[in-house]
């Protein structure tokens, strides 16, 4: 329970720091951006963000494996993987609705469920794109 609720601070600070992808960036690359991010606060005199920093520094390190790095970029993938599942039954709904207007001769339906299917295809794209570049960042860990 402490070491989820530790990763779970580092994961907030990181991501409040502009890395988007810290929980696939190894404990090198964590460390380097956040000791890089300390200097720039020092520069401009922030010392609270300096203390905060610090702080994750000292977890990223105390805390950080290879293996935990792994661990959260698998869990990543499976969030993800759960996300396009939901998005691809999303699609299969808005099929199944278009089909039906499309049946009845609904023209005002039809173009709606059309718009909505072209959207929800697009969500898709980009789901499967994000879980794409999830699993290579894995790879690349390996």
């Amino acid at each position: 329970m402490k070491k989820s609720v530790l990763t779970l601070t580092v994961a907030l600070l990181l991501s409040s720091i502009g890395m988007a992808q810290a929980s696939i960036e190894s404990c090198a690359t964590k460390q380097a951006a956040l000791e890089k991010e300390i200097r720039i606060a020092q520069q401009y005199g922030n010392s609270a963000k300096v203390n905060s920093l610090k702080k994750a520094l000292a977890e990223v390190k105390a805390h950080c494996t290879n293996s935990s790095v792994t661990e959260d970029a698998q869990k990543k993938i499976r969030k993800l993987e759960s996300k396009v599942s939901d998005k691809q039954r999303d699609i299969q709904e808005t099929q199944s609705d278009l089909r039906e207007a499309q049946a009845k001769g609904d023209m005002k339906k039809v173009e709606k469920y059309q718009r909505k299917l072209a959207e929800k295809q697009a969500d898709l794209r980009e789901a499967e794109a994000e879980l794409n570049q999830a699993r290579a960042a894995l790879a690349a860990l390996r």
